[in-house]
């Protein structure tokens, strides 16, 4: 076990890295537990833009830009993270310590250097399983139903730095969204930065990783990755279409050349198989709106689509004569592209 020694209460700055709720939370944390005022360094405006159309509605959301704005706190933009000029900037406000949350950058050897190591993430996940992004999709996609969370000193690894807290609960919700899972976790999140806030001001324990145990998810976009395949079973579109669903914009598919998002779904399986050749084709169209599709091994039930940005229900838009398809190079591109964070250049990269 290894240790990591940390400056006395009074003498701890925080530099908050990353956007969201969360980093709002330990900012009021850190202040209502007389740390010294943090500052926070955020991407460039325009790289928000996505996130607050998305997610401004939702209790899982707060603007670092309001934020800072109404506590008097100081907020620096910057594209690089990493970048010399910053870190340098950083160290004459006599800042002491780093903590990323949900960081666009992949921090590097020398801005760990500057903060003695003294640098920490908070991840939605039990570290070493479920490296990466986009673990809440990834996880109903793998219909695994808990919350989980582990602040972790960085090194130059991705999410391998050596434990410091974490903890997992159980979601008890039969069907959940991405919200879903977002609200628990952020509540995990408070849980955890209060116990990590009383940790500080003597040495730290840390914990290495079990490499053995690692997994890594890729990072996912839904105007890319979020194409359904209509050979899957019904669960496994069902279990599709609400992991890239509220607050994102929704799984696609295609149907007389137009393309639709599918924003809510049940499925029901079928002792009776139906022909592949069947997959995708409307059964029946149901007086409450619903549209009902067949599948492999049962039926989809459609609740709520969105079509051209407008949310409607099926019966507005389907005939029973439609069939839904995604074209085979679509699927391809959605099931091969992986986004990198690094290689993320414009606003329309964002990740989900």
């Amino acid at each position: 076990m290894n240790f990591l020694k940390i400056p006395k209460k009074n003498k701890i700055k925080f530099v908050l890295l990353g956007s969201g709720k969360p980093l709002c939370d330990l900012c009021d944390l850190l202040i209502k537990n007389k740390f010294v005022k943090p500052i926070i360094v955020t991407h460039p405006k325009r790289f928000h833009n996505r996130d607050e159309k998305l997610l401004s509605q939702s209790k899982t959301y707060s603007s670092v830009f309001e934020y800072s704005k109404k506590n008097n706190i100081e907020l620096i933009q910057a594209e690089k993270v990493n970048d010399a000029k910053l870190i340098t900037l950083l160290c004459k406000k006599k800042c002491t310590a780093a903590f990323s949350i949900s960081c666009r950058s992949i921090i590097k050897k020398p801005f760990l250097d500057a903060f003695n190591g003294i640098v920490f993430n908070i991840h939605p996940a039990l570290l070493p399983k479920e490296r990466g992004g986009a673990i809440i999709s990834w996880r109903i996609l793998n219909n695994k139903k808990y919350v989980a969370a582990t602040i972790h000193q960085i090194d130059e690894g991705i999410d391998s730095g050596p434990i410091i807290i974490q903890k997992k609960k159980k979601l008890n919700i039969i069907n959940p969204f991405p919200e879903d899972y977002m609200l628990q976790t952020n509540d995990l999140y408070t849980e955890l930065f209060s116990i990590f806030i009383q940790k500080l001001g003597s040495k730290l324990e840390l914990k290495p990783q079990n490499q053995k145990l690692a997994s890594y998810y890729s990072r996912l976009y839904t105007e890319i990755n979020g194409a359904i395949d209509w050979n899957w079973s019904v669960t496994q579109i069902e279990n599709f279409i609400r992991a890239f669903s509220k607050p994102y914009p929704g799984a696609f598919t295609f149907t007389n050349n137009k393309k639709i998002r599918i924003l809510n779904a049940s499925a029901a399986k079928s002792k009776s198989e139906n022909h592949p050749f069947s997959f995708g084709r409307m059964a029946k169209i149901l007086h409450n709106g619903d549209a009902v599709i067949l599948g492999n091994g049962g039926l989809i039930r459609i609740h709520k689509i969105s079509v051209s940005g407008r949310t409607i229900k099926p019966s507005e838009f389907f005939k029973l004569s439609d069939i839904l398809y995604t074209p085979a190079n679509i699927l391809e591109k959605s099931h091969k592209s992986i986004i990198n964070v690094r290689d993320m250049k414009k606003p329309s990269d964002m990740i989900d």
